[in-house]
């Protein structure tokens, strides 16, 4: 019996000293998800040096650079040749040496009034089709929001905001009208009362549409089954410029937090080793011109991405008050099996969590395709596309909740819930207790019998 019993210690003692060797291998060798470089990477991304991040610009192609490096530091494969996808966009080009107008002239093309940019009008960037419009009583329609101008086969719509005219909408080359201006309510009447009375005003917004090649930015981590779908975290890194004064629109949580979260993303799921399946780290460009680098990417992959799960992240770090959303398409329900299991995640982590249905990120070219796919967003919109969206309002907290879901859906579909990776710490704590009680209990055991064996002698 004595002997049965040692060999049961010195077997529990090998279980929990192979166990603690696995879990602390495994504790030194995980990279921690770490919410203040994630703040770091939000902060250059969102500074005014890259002026927006708007595509066709330097400064867009300073930020995909940015980009291509951190996936290079943390030792992720290309995808793509040279980590860059390469696609082509009409984007809307700043005329430089220019200045905007919106005027008032007689009969005799003598302005008499001229409104003042960035008080009373501003463009806004749905689209610049044509930049200069001369309007009068005999070509513009008032309606009580705006008033629309029509010269040939071109209109310029003229539009009251409920907001300020801080706000900027994406740019989109297959908007109705050739050009959009924002004006306040004062400005509206003004230019109805001039019009009546048989003014004509000139409006110019020193903008072009020009064609050039800009770049998603794709990585991976290569996976054990190559004929496994892979896994797809994903994240757009434009935004929308500047204005016309130098006001820059940073974006910082549109969507410098996603790109910012899916790197930091990226060197933790390194650090866990290798992956059953593919997974794929993907930056996208023009997303605020229409989901353009998503949509050229699934073009591209569609025949590799059938089967795959694709995570995207879309405003991550917003207020803490808001839900944590999981945005399915238009084409989804709640009885959608792939959002059902993202719910079921939050639910377990006791995240405050709600879901939508709308084709407003880039998960939405990947579903046109049938592929599964999801965007987790903080739908917090108070400073979205204005010139507020900057790092100090972005929340750590907020990220730390999307990671504990992000990252539990990650080791569901990549590493099959390895015990070792998800309970690490579990297991490190209990076989290092256990070393400690088998170990005494087998010292103990040994002075007890040792004590028996000299009296025994005596």
């Amino acid at each position: 019996m004595k002997k049965l019993k040692n060999i049961l210690s010195i077997f529990l003692l090998f279980l929990f000293t192979i166990s603690f060797l696995f879990s602390f291998k495994t504790y030194i060798c995980i990279n921690k998800f770490n919410t203040n470089k994630v703040i770091k990477h939000i902060d250059y991304l969102s500074s005014d040096r890259l002026q927006g991040r708007l595509p066709g610009t330097l400064e867009n192609r300073i930020a995909e650079q940015y980009v291509k490096s951190q996936f290079k530091n943390y030792k992720l494969q290309p995808l793509d040749k040279n980590y860059l996808q390469s696609f082509k966009i009409k984007y809307p080009s700043k005329i430089y040496n220019k200045t905007p107008y919106l005027n008032v002239v007689d009969k005799n093309n003598r302005v008499v009034k001229e409104f003042k940019y960035g008080k009373d009008y501003k463009e806004d960037m749905l689209n610049f089709k044509e930049n200069n419009i001369t309007f009068t009583k005999d070509n513009c329609n008032f309606s009580s929001d705006g008033v629309r101008a029509t010269a040939k086969e071109s209109s310029v719509v003229f539009y009251c905001t409920s907001k300020n005219l801080d706000f900027r909408s994406s740019f989109m080359i297959d908007a109705p009208a050739s050009m959009y201006i924002m004006i306040t309510k004062d400005t509206l009447s003004e230019i109805y009362n001039y019009i009546k009375s048989g003014y004509a005003l000139n409006c110019y917004i020193p903008y072009t549409i020009k064609d050039t090649y800009v770049n998603n930015v794709t990585a991976k981590i290569e996976g054990k089954d190559r004929n496994l779908p892979p896994l797809v975290l994903s994240a757009h890194f434009d935004h929308v410029g500047a204005d016309l004064s130098g006001t820059v629109y940073n974006g910082a949580l549109d969507n410098a937090s996603g790109v910012a979260f899916i790197i930091e993303m990226s060197k933790v799921i390194q650090s866990l080793g290798k992956p059953n399946r593919d997974i794929i780290f993907t930056a996208f460009n023009g997303e605020e011109f229409g989901f353009v680098g998503s949509t050229a990417f699934v073009e591209k992959y569609s025949t590799e991405l059938k089967g795959s799960k694709v995570f995207n992240f879309d405003m991550i770090g917003g207020d803490t008050s808001v839900p944590l959303c999981i945005m399915g398409s238009k084409k989804d329900s709640y009885n959608n099996e792939f959002l059902n299991s993202i719910s079921t995640t939050c639910s377990n982590e006791k995240i405050n969590f709600n879901r939508m249905f709308e084709d407003a990120s880039d998960h939405k070219p990947f579903r046109d395709h049938n592929i599964d796919a999801i965007t987790f967003c903080d739908n917090d919109t108070s400073k979205i596309h204005t010139p507020k969206d900057n790092v100090e309002f972005i929340k750590e907290d907020s990220i730390t909740r999307c990671f504990s879901v992000a990252s539990k859906e990650v080791l569901k579909y990549s590493f099959r819930n390895n015990p070792f990776i998800i309970y690490y710490k579990v297991f490190m704590i209990v076989s290092f207790t256990g070393i400690i009680v088998v170990t005494c209990y087998f010292i103990y055991g040994r002075k007890k019998s040792s004590s028996k064996h000299k009296q025994n002698i005596k």
